[in-house]
C-alpha cells in the first residue's frame, strides 16, 4: 500500500513523534510512506533523519489554504496514495478538500484530541463525511467522538497508543541514569513529570503541591522534564520558575530540558506524576506504565482508564495540588504498593499495548480503506 500521512503541526510531542513512528513501522513492513509536515518544524527535521519515509514540506496557513490542499492532491495523485492517514483536527480542513473527486483514496483520522462540543453543522457533515474511519486511543473518547461529531459509532474505533516495550525495559534500562545527572544521592525519593511545560500539563499545580510532600517527605525532589509549547516559549518557564522562587523550592525542583529518550529519565523515578488538568490518551503515562513505574494521575479524561481507576496507578483530583500531594504521599510512604502498581502497570502494557500488535490492526485497518486492487 502508499500511504500519505499529513500533520502540519509546529510542535514535537507525543503526537508527532507517534505519526513518525506508525510511517516508519509501515515502511519496515514493506508499504510505501510518504509524510507531510511542516517547512521547518521539528518534525520536519527529524524526518530527515528517516530515509524510509519520502517526506514533502510546506507551510500552510490554518483551515484555508488552496495552495497546499492543491499540493497534497497532486501528491496523493502523483504517489498513487491508498490511504491518507491525517493525524491531527486542524488538517482535516486541508485534506477534505484536497480529495474531491478523487476516487479509490482511503481517509483515515486520528482523532486523540477532546472534542469539547458538539459540531455538527454543515460544514463538519461535510469534512467528516468524506472520512471512512476514525481511531481513537480510549472508550472515553470514542463516546465523546460519537456525541460530538456527525459520525455514526461503526466508523469509530478504538486503537491505542502502541509502546516498544524492547524500548521501554526496566531490567535493561540503568535506574541511576538520572540521579547521576541530577547529582542526587541513590536513597532521595525522586518524582518527575515528563511533559511540555504547559498551563494544561499541571506542572504549576505539582510545584504547588510540593510543598507539603517536602514537608512529609524531606529531601523530596520534583524534576520537571520537557521545553515548553512552541506557542509559550520564553514565556511560561519563566513563570513556572518564579513559582519555585516564591514558595522557596529552589533545592526541591528542578528543570531538567527535554528529553529525547525517556527511558532512563523514568527509570530513575520512584513515582511518575501526570498532572495534566485532561488527557485523552498520554503516550507519557503509556511510556511509564512499561516502565514498571508507580503512577500518579488525573482523574480526568481517558486516564482512569488507562490506569483502571486506580488499580495501575492512584488518582488524584485535576488542577488540585493538594490531591496531587496526598496521592503521591501515598506511594512515597509505601514501597509495597509502588511495587504493586508498578507491576500491574507494566503488565496491562505489555498485554495491550504491544506495539507490534498495535501495527497489526493499523496494518488491517489501512487494507480495509484501501481501494481493493484488480
Amino acid at each position: 500500500m502508499n500511504i500519505l500521512h499529513v500533520l502540519f503541526t509546529r510542535g514535537y510531542g507525543g503526537l508527532e513523534r507517534y505519526a513518525m513512528e506508525q510511517a516508519r513501522r509501515m515502511a519496515a513492513k514493506g508499504h510505501k510512506n510518504i509524510f507531510l509536515a511542516r517547512t521547518g518544524s521539528p518534525t520536519a527535521e527529524a524526518l530527515t533523519q528517516v530515509t524510509s519515509i519520502k517526506t514533502f514540506t510546506l507551510d500552510p496557513v490554518k483551515y484555508i489554504d488552496v495552495g497546499a490542499m492543491r499540493f497534497i492532491r497532486q501528491t496523493v495523485r502523483r504517489e498513487n496514495v491508498d490511504v491518507v492517514h491525517v493525524h491531527h483536527s486542524a488538517d482535516l480542513g486541508l485534506a477534505v478538500p484536497a480529495l474531491l473527486g478523487i476516487k479509490g483514496v482511503g481517509l483515515l483520522f486520528s482523532s486523540y484530541m477532546y472534542v469539547p462540543g458538539p459540531k455538527k453543522d454543515y460544514y463538519h457533515r461535510l469534512e467528516y463525511g468524506r472520512v471512512g474511519r476514525i481511531l481513537t486511543a480510549s472508550l472515553e473518547m470514542r463516546n465523546n467522538i460519537i456525541k460530538n461529531l456527525p459520525v455514526a459509532g461503526d466508523r469509530v474505533e478504538v486503537l491505542p497508543y502502541g509502546l516498544d516495550l524492547a524500548r521501554f525495559n526496566p531490567a535493561k534500562t540503568d535506574s541511576g541514569w538520572l540521579r547521576k545527572k541530577l547529582g542526587v544521592e541513590a536513597d532521595r525519593a525522586v518524582i518527575g513529570v515528563i511533559s511540555r511545560l504547559d498551563p494544561l500539563k499541571g506542572q504549576m499545580e505539582m510545584i504547588e503541591s510540593m510543598p507539603k510532600i517536602v514537608e512529609s517527605v524531606p529531601g523530596a525532589l520534583l524534576a520537571l522534564t520537557g521545553d515548553e509549547t512552541p506557542e509559550l516559549a520564553g514565556k511560561y518557564k519563566p513563570t513556572l520558575e518564579a513559582r519555585v522562587k516564591e514558595l522557596g523550592l529552589e533545592s526541591s525542583v528542578v528543570f531538567t530540558g527535554p528529553a529525547e529518550d525517556t527511558a532512563p529519565y523514568l527509570a530513575g523515578l520512584d513515582v511518575y506524576i501526570l498532572p495534566s488538568h485532561h488527557e485523552t490518551f498520554s503516550l507519557g503515562c503509556l511510556e511509564a506504565m512499561a516502565m514498571g513505574k508507580a503512577i500518579v494521575g488525573t482523574n480526568s479524561g481517558g486516564t482512569p482508564e488507562m490506569l483502571d481507576n486506580g488499580r495501575c496507578g492512584l488518582l488524584a483530583e485535576p488542577k488540585a495540588p493538594a490531591s496531587l500531594a496526598e496521592k503521591t504521599l501515598l506511594l512515597l510512604k509505601s514501597p509495597d504498593l509502588r511495587q504493586n502498581i508498578g507491576q500491574a502497570a507494566r503488565k496491562k502494557a505489555a498485554s495491550l499495548y504491544d506495539m507490534n500488535l498495535v501495527m497489526e490492526r493499523l496494518e488491517r485497518i489501512y487494507a480495509e480503506l484501501a481501494p481493493k486492487r484488480g
